[in-house]
């Protein structure tokens, strides 16, 4: 991941579905920063940071939320060259304690801060500086707020500050939404009521609020060609590109410079208000009262830490991903096929039977989950061994064709796959491409195989050939099977002994659980449900099932 890229996209919650571990865990960033694990990461660096962990002891800090703000000052031949600061993020005792996967998150946000903010500062201070620019020291800077810290939502406003010697600093706000109960970032689209009304809206808001400035709106904000604004703001949407902020008063939305204008025209922000649009935000993302920063939060600048610049050869913007060659994973053909010609293994294989079934009139999957003890499922996500990114989107951000596999502490890219041949076509027998843009759902190596399936967002008459599953060797890209299609559109699919569990479904289309081989990716057993399953969760022998408007549990023979 680029180093400071990746910081922004974490602000900005560009990412699709969860982020589970971020950052690059680089021991090789400006010397010191140098660490073995992100836990260790605030401890060693240098005497600001123990200073930090004198004001973490304090029993007041127990009783607070607390922003700390590193500072950093990079000495070359015996002149300060460049500056910069990070925050770190500590969460009150019991908070922390309450949710600790969001302790683990927001611990890693720390550790990227400090990496990320010493290594440009470092590379900064090394920088050729214009006889216009002695005496200058460049700078870096990462800031933080806690906006929101509540059962429902832990929210960060994110500002950065960069400046190297260009025409001007270049600066901007972003947003880190999490549940604390997960620690993954909820998309935007995740709290709303109403998803596609909701473009048009925060175009008319930003128009409202800003009169003025709405010729050049229309001339700044970036669309292709066959679309307006209202286009650009739905892709944005679908891209989780926003930042934003919930309130006792409403949705807030921040626009940086150049964003949705020029960076002389400065920052937006829009007030998007429950009463002027009640049905906007889903009540329960609503909370009953703002977040008191004065009494509930303590912000202190530390004592700056001085260090010797390095010279490196790390490349700021360089992609782990460069390191490792990207496997095109092939597409013989959409028609159901196993390599080696054999019929299901003489494997584990299983049964479930229906122990119980709840119907209503629609299930919330995130409430069904969490009342549960599991995750709501997306990507990007990580297992016990690995974390799987999708990359290289089509059309929106969550339609990736490729797909990013790293070791499970995000230290480096394992495999590094491009699945759009596979997705789209065109295939080696026929040569016909796809009719609707298929992408990547959910994928998960499983004793070596890597395992995904691949769907499209809509009816299956657009595309019969997809919502299926597909078994590759990551190493090579070589396909063992595909299965047949309109068996795997869910959010996800488990594994269990030598089955796959996977489901499909849509809007006046039969819904299905399906158990497929897992070496030959054939039909064991199909179990019909009420509606389209959404996610399947496995603890014990007990099979857990969120269907669209029914919650299932079956038995695990």
């Amino acid at each position: 991941m680029k180093k400071r890229v990746l910081v922004c996209i974490m602000a900005t919650a560009l990412l699709t579905g969860a982020i589970a571990g971020c950052g690059k865990k680089n021991n090789e960033s400006s010397g010191e920063s140098a660490v073995e694990a992100p836990t260790q990461a605030l401890s060693e660096s240098s005497s600001a940071e123990s200073s930090a962990a004198d004001v973490q002891s304090d029993e007041a800090a127990k009783e607070v939320f607390q922003v700390l703000l590193h500072n950093l000052a990079c000495e070359k031949d015996g002149k300060v060259e460049a500056i910069g600061s990070y925050p770190e993020i500590i969460l009150t005792e019991s908070y922390g304690n309450q949710y600790p996967k969001l302790q683990t998150e927001v611990s890693s946000l720390n550790y990227d801060w400090s990496v990320n903010v010493k290594a440009y500062v470092n590379e900064y201070a090394g920088y050729e500086k214009m006889d216009f620019q002695q005496g200058v020291a460049f700078e870096s800077d990462i800031g933080a707020d806690i906006e929101r810290a509540d059962d429902r939502l832990f929210t960060l406003m994110v500002y950065f500050y960069d400046d190297a010697g260009g025409a001007h600093p270049s600066h901007s706000t972003g947003s880190i939404n999490m549940d604390p109960a997960t620690g993954k970032v909820v998309p935007l689209q995740d709290v709303l009521k109403d998803v596609d009304g909701a473009p048009q809206i925060f175009k008319d808001a930003l128009y409202e609020a800003y009169p003025d400035t709405v010729d050049e709106f229309e001339s700044m904000i970036y669309r292709e060609a066959d679309q307006d604004v209202t286009d650009a703001f739905r892709q944005k949407l679908m891209e989780d590109g926003f930042t934003w902020s919930l309130n006792s008063q409403g949705l807030r939305i921040y626009y940086s410079p150049y964003e949705v204008a020029s960076y002389a025209a400065g920052e937006f922000e829009t007030l998007l208000s429950y009463d002027k649009y009640p049905d906007l935000i889903q009540p329960v993302f609503k909370p009953d009262s703002d977040f008191d920063r004065d009494k509930m939060s303590d912000s202190r600048s530390l004592e700056k830490e001085v260090f010797q610049w390095e010279e490196t050869d790390l490349n700021l913007y360089e992609s782990d991903a460069d390191s490792v060659d990207v496997i095109t994973v092939p597409n013989k053909t959409w028609s159901a096929y196993t390599e080696d010609g054999r019929g299901p293994d003489d494997g584990e294989h299983i049964k479930i039977t229906k122990i119980s079934e709840k119907k209503t009139d629609w299930l919330d999957t995130y409430k069904w989950a969490n009342e549960n003890g599991f995750e709501q499922r997306n990507m990007p996500y990580y297992d016990d061994e690995y974390y799987y990114e999708g990359v290289n989107p089509v059309e929106y951000g969550y339609m990736n064709t490729g797909l990013l596999i790293h070791d499970r502490d995000y230290t480096k890219v394992l495999y590094n796959l491009d699945l759009s041949t596979l997705c789209n076509g065109p295939d080696e027998e026929k040569g016909r491409v796809s009719n609707s843009t298929q992408f990547i759902r959910w994928a998960k190596i499983y004793d070596g195989t890597l395992y995904v399936s691949i769907i499209i967002n809509g009816y299956s008459s657009e595309e019969p050939n997809s919502s299926y599953m597909v078994a590759i060797q990551p190493d090579t890209g070589y396909v063992l099977w595909r299965s047949q299609p309109l068996v795997a559109n869910a959010n996800n699919f488990e594994i269990v002994k030598d089955t796959i569990i996977c489901g499909y479904g849509f809007t006046a289309e039969p819904d299905y659980i399906y158990l497929l081989d897992r070496f030959t990716g054939q039909e064991m057993d199909k179990i019909p449900v009420n509606s389209a399953p959404d996610q399947f969760e496995v603890l014990g022998d007990k099979l857990y099932v969120a269907t669209y408007n029914t919650a299932y549990e079956f038995k695990i023979d």
